[in-house]
């Protein structure tokens, strides 16, 4: 059935098996947080699109809920996000939603419209042979997960919670020269090459090239998000490049 009631219903069930005397570990609890924020966020978007479908919107409220679905175990058995030291969360969540999600009611198409958003979500990029009819929503799915970990790294910096949120980052500082070639010759940077918070930063501003619609793009360039991250990255000598990012960023 098409109701973002049951769709909000079934995912605190879901989350809510992942309790342990009644609570969620914290960063099981902000991966619950940050589902709900980027709902809202995908909502928001579809709508300022008038994508006003027959069942558009629930689309874009399912997929933004539910885009998240495997982090829940993923750090339960693994106790990481990290998809290279554990699994795929994007391939696993589509997997856990085939089987679990209670898809009665529902059109085949739209089914498979969900299942490819949180699939690709994750991805360096959406497969140029997804179907026309998927790509939009892989687009929403990536575009509002995206604008969601930009305002809450930017806001834990300000609050300097930061750390608690990516732990491992805190070992070392400064850029890592193999990530900044990278960056500079490809324009994309892999987590494979990224060591400390600067390097996490500055794959971030790679992100902005990967925004899909217009709207995203300019309501983090209102925010000064990038701004912020140009600044961040001022004093590591790489005015170049990040100069290169932002003149791009800027023409979306």
């Amino acid at each position: 059935m098409y109701s973002t009631e049951k769709t909000e219903k079934w995912f605190a069930r879901y989350v809510d098996s992942f309790r342990v005397g009644g609570a969620l570990e914290n960063m099981q609890e902000l991966k619950r947080k940050h589902s709900r924020r980027v709902c809202a966020i995908a909502c928001a978007i579809a709508e300022s699109l008038e994508w006003n479908e027959e069942h558009d919107a629930w689309l874009a409220h399912a997929i933004g809920l539910l885009h998240d679905t495997a982090r829940f175990e993923q750090y339960r058995d693994y106790k990481t996000f990290a998809d290279a030291a554990s699994f795929d969360h994007g391939e696993r969540g589509a997997e856990i939603l085939e089987r679990g999600f209670e898809w009665e009611g529902i059109e085949e198409g739209d089914k498979e419209k969900l299942l490819a958003a949180v699939r690709h979500h994750n991805k360096i990029e959406i497969p140029p042979s997804t179907p026309l009819a998927q790509y939009r929503w892989c687009a929403l799915a990536r575009d509002a997960d995206k604008i969601d970990v930009f305002r809450m790294v930017q806001s834990r910096i300000d609050n300097g919670t930061i750390y608690d949120m990516l732990p491992r980052h805190k070992r070392v500082t400064g850029l890592t020269p193999a990530l900044v070639e990278e960056v500079r010759a490809t324009g994309r940077g892999s987590y494979l090459n990224a060591r400390s918070l600067q390097d996490y930063r500055l794959i971030q501003l790679t992100w902005g090239l990967d925004l899909n619609f217009p709207v995203s793009a300019a309501t983090l360039r209102a925010e000064g998000i990038f701004d912020r991250i140009a600044e961040d990255l001022k004093e590591y000598g790489i005015g170049d490049v990040v100069g290169a990012l932002m003149e791009k960023i800027g023409k979306i």
